[in-house]
């Protein structure tokens, strides 16, 4: 008992000194610079983590973004064709769509019809890739001219990142990814290829590319799309753009006036024009290895084109 009453006793005196005191102030120091430190120390954790986040993310965005080219092709089609769209749907289009992530263009491909129909408009519910020109004439070789000034028109509008679009006929089979790897070495902001009629480097409606398969580059839609199509064979402004009634032949006649702006390329020897008697053409081409020479066929039948296709499928 003596020994207990001794010692609390001796802790009442030292708390009377200022050693408690002292004691108290360290602690508080110790806490309050602790805090400080810790906090200091996983502010710059947490920052540092959301840095590398953020570089992370950035690089993630980077690789995952499209950075290749993009080119758009339009294919050309009569509102009946349905036969023709479904096979090239279940040919060449399937394959492009199956390698879309290893080909060296981002791709968006769509049909392109007159004007609605009740028909077409349940295929296009069912597909989703079909454009309708809303053009004011129909009819094979009425007006083609409209239906191409149309359609670059609506690429400038609708997709003015796309570096080179095209105008591709519903009977064309084109070889998946030879023609893409073509278009890769070709590719340009003035770019007019495909195939040629005349033999002039210079460019008119008699030294023209065929409209079956045609490819032009931004700045050549760009120069098109904003100049005005009058629909006549001749037009009261000389700068305005006129009708031939073929396509191919009045945009050789509107890029006339700037063949110094124009890369004009060619692959007549790759790209099979068989013309009006392809049955006899397609005994010469139609072969397992045509894809491995050749990069589009026309004029294709369906069956053409599927044996093509399963060519591609055994190869």
């Amino acid at each position: 008992m003596n020994l207990g009453r001794k010692f609390i006793e001796g802790l009442k005196r030292l708390y009377k000194t200022w050693l408690p005191h002292i004691v108290t102030g360290f602690l508080l120091l110790y806490i309050t610079f602790y805090s400080i430190f810790y906090l200091q120390f996983n502010h710059t954790t947490i920052n540092g983590k959301n840095k590398i986040s953020l570089r992370t993310e950035q690089r993630y965005t980077q690789t995952s973004k499209e950075s290749r080219p993009h080119i758009v092709l339009g294919i050309l089609s009569g509102e009946k064709n349905i036969r023709f769209r479904d096979t090239q749907r279940n040919t060449w289009i399937k394959t492009m769509l199956h390698l879309h992530k290893v080909l060296p263009f981002k791709i968006t491909y769509t049909f392109l019809l007159d004007e609605p129909s009740s028909e077409s408009t349940k295929e296009n519910n069912l597909h989703k890739d079909i454009v309708y020109l809303n053009v004011s004439h129909h009819g094979r070789a009425v007006k083609f001219g409209e239906k191409m000034y149309v359609w670059w028109k609506y690429i400038h509008k609708v997709y003015p990142d796309a570096l080179m679009g095209a105008k591709i006929d519903d009977d064309a089979f084109v070889c998946v990814p030879q023609m893409f790897n073509r278009l890769n070495t070709l590719k340009s902001v003035n770019l007019y290829y495909g195939w040629r009629h005349g033999k002039q480097r210079y460019v008119d409606i008699d030294n023209r590319i065929d409209e079956m398969f045609l490819v032009l580059g931004k700045d050549l839609i760009s120069l098109i799309s904003n100049r005005t199509y009058c629909g006549e064979r001749k037009c009261k402004n000389k700068d305005d753009l006129i009708e031939t009634n073929y396509g191919g032949n009045s945009l050789g006649e509107w890029l006339s006036i700037y063949s110094d702006k124009i890369n004009f390329k060619s692959d007549n020897d790759r790209i099979v024009q068989t013309g009006p008697n392809p049955l006899a053409i397609a005994e010469k081409y139609l072969n397992p290895e045509f894809c491995d020479k050749k990069l589009v066929f026309h004029k294709s039948t369906c069956e053409i084109m599927q044996q093509l296709h399963s060519y591609r499928r055994e190869s």
